[in-house]
């Protein structure tokens, strides 16, 4: 009678625990759509900036500078080598409170070619030359608002990558409008952070004119040097702050919850992200994050391919983003989509050397996503999970033709390769524990997929799988198709790898406690025979931002790159 007191109080220990975790979990997906729906921070990614027009007080107060910035520019021509540096800090110093100034009067999206500045000592007007190659320079036209990389909070343990030289970095900020959406509908949620510095050429003093300036807003991806009057001198550039922005923690993190327990509330922005202007020749990166996370964990790997030169001028890097409580099948339905979109977008006649070689980059669930990528499963992932034929099922024409083309389609001639980062390629044993289906009971999930999974559970028993159904709704959420025992996996791994893949694996060692493992996923589900490589890490599961991981990375793409017809340049 005592022990049998004992359990009930322990049951009843849980559940109200597991009630204080609910109701904890709820409170964080309203802050998270909070979060969603005003973002605090540098950006001014909500607030609309309306154009205005600057005072001729504002005007004589930049003019200032501009005489401040003449005199350093002037003095970079003569002198001796200390001199010219000198007179160099003091035509970028000046350079930068210019355009933080012009930036904080007006949006550069409303700044006018011809503007003149005066001053009491002179005039300067201010040109903007035509923009023939936007792969090389930005009109400021295009840019909502310019942030210097100062303004923003380093990290502890982040990677930096940056170079030396001439000009003022800084971040182009482009909002994400419904007109700019139209136009670049691969822009990420938090709108565009360009990698850009910034260049005043002054011609000589022509008389009683004003002084002309060209300003230029180079795209240091691409720009390595400038002409600087006789001189080709190296240009400066900070490749981290846009990728910070760009891959902001306070911005993704909202994503994380709301996808993980409202996913219909983001289900509208699952798709692949471009970080950069779209090049060509470049071979998109495309990186995948896993359960329960968002693209935030990949500013690292980001960071090291721009702090090398030679992956720097061969790679794009791009981020897909997903609702995590949706099962891998249609998750990777959707990244399937949203692959062939940005391709018929950015090279409709499918001939870029670039997007020809593209890379995928999965941690945990995300290495699921882009395995699927690349294989043809025919009918081996259909028999896995069900008995009968597709026009054999009791369900609506729909959901039927959503069935098949989630298992039942054709790889993605573009990719590549793969790099998996602790990929459970047979499940974990981590997902069939009874808090995680408890947790489970939470998820909201959308409409639609609450009606298909109906219509299979009711009306088709005898054509399930015995494992789906048993577990009846839990068997199509992300976490019942992660468990060891989802018959989805005897289905993937029926189907050879076809294009070459590495495998990077946390192991935190051998014991009762770990079982040879990262703490998640066993190594027996992450190891993989046909891999061209393996790389051990002393991780856990999630520690994807460090720097064995990161290595390792670079070192495949590095691989990839000696390949037959690299478009290196």
């Amino acid at each position: 009678m005592d022990a049998q007191k004992r359990r009930r109080a322990g049951a009843l220990q849980d559940a109200a625990a597991f009630s204080v975790l609910e109701s904890w979990l709820r409170l964080l997906a309203v802050v998270a759509c909070g979060a969603l729906m005003s973002c605090s921070s540098v950006l001014r990614t909500q607030v609309s900036r309306e154009e205005t027009v600057l005072t001729e007080r504002e005007k004589r107060h930049m003019a200032g500078l501009l005489d401040d910035m003449a005199a350093g520019w002037d003095g970079m021509q003569r002198g001796r080598i200390a001199e010219r540096r000198q007179a160099e800090d003091r035509y970028e110093h000046a350079l930068t409170a210019f355009l933080r100034e012009w930036d904080h009067h007006q949006s550069p999206r409303y700044w006018q070619t011809g503007t003149v500045f005066a001053s009491k000592q002179q005039s300067f007007q201010i040109d903007f030359d035509p923009v023939a190659n936007q792969q090389r320079e930005v009109p400021p036209a295009q840019i909502d608002q310019l942030i210097l990389p100062t303004r923003l909070k380093l990290q502890i343990g982040n990677t930096q990558a940056g170079r030396p030289g001439i000009g003022v970095p800084l971040v182009g900020h482009i909002r994400r409008t419904s007109a700019v959406k139209k136009e670049q509908p691969f822009l990420p949620p938090n709108g565009g952070n360009l990698t850009l510095t910034a260049v005043m050429e002054l011609d000589e003093r022509s008389g009683g004119a004003p002084r002309r300036c060209r300003l230029h807003l180079h795209n240091t991806l691409n720009v390595a040097t400038v002409q600087v009057r006789h001189d080709e001198r190296q240009l400066a550039a900070n490749f981290t702050a846009s990728k910070q922005l760009a891959l902001s923690r306070a911005t993704l993190l909202p994503f994380t919850l709301l996808g993980m327990f409202y996913p219909e509330c983001i289900q509208g922005t699952s798709q692949l992200y471009c970080m950069d202007v779209y090049d060509p020749q470049r071979i998109p990166v495309v990186f995948v994050h896993g359960l329960l996370s968002n693209p935030h964990i990949w500013l690292n790997a980001v960071n090291a391919i721009n702090a090398d030169p030679e992956l720097r001028a061969a790679y794009q890097p791009w981020y897909f983003l997903y609702p995590t409580a949706i099962d891998v099948t249609q998750t990777a339905t959707r990244l399937r989509s949203s692959l062939q979109q940005a391709r018929d977008h950015f090279d409709p006649d499918h001939d870029d050397p670039g997007m020809n070689r593209m890379v995928l980059v999965g941690h945990s669930m995300g290495g699921l996503l882009s395995r699927m990528q690349t294989i043809d499963p025919g009918d081996k992932l259909w028999d896995a999970m069900f008995s009968k034929p597709p026009q054999a099922l009791n369900v609506s024409d729909a959901v039927r033709e959503r069935l098949v083309s989630t298992l039942k389609f054709k790889p993605q001639p573009e990719v590549k390769r793969l790099i998996f980062v602790s990929t459970p390629h047979r499940g974990s044993n981590l997902a069939s524990k009874g808090i995680v289906r408890r947790l489970a009971s939470l998820i909201r999930l959308p409409f639609d997929t609450l009606l298909m999974t109906r219509q299979l559970i009711t009306g088709n028993t005898d054509a399930l799988s015995p494992q789906i159904r048993d577990w009846g709704f839990y068997a199509f959420l992300s976490l019942g198709m992660l468990s060891e025992k989802h018959p989805f996996y005897q289905g993937l791994n029926a189907v050879p790898i076809p294009v070459p893949h590495h495998s990077i694996i946390g192991q935190l060692g051998s014991s009762r406690w770990f079982g040879n493992s990262d703490g998640v996923v066993p190594y027996s589900s992450s190891h993989l025979n046909s891999a061209a490589s393996e790389k051990i890490v002393p991780c856990w599961h999630g520690a994807v931002e460090r720097p064995e991981v990161v290595q390792e990375i670079v070192r495949v793409l590095r691989e990839h790159l000696r390949g037959k017809g690299s478009p290196l340049r």
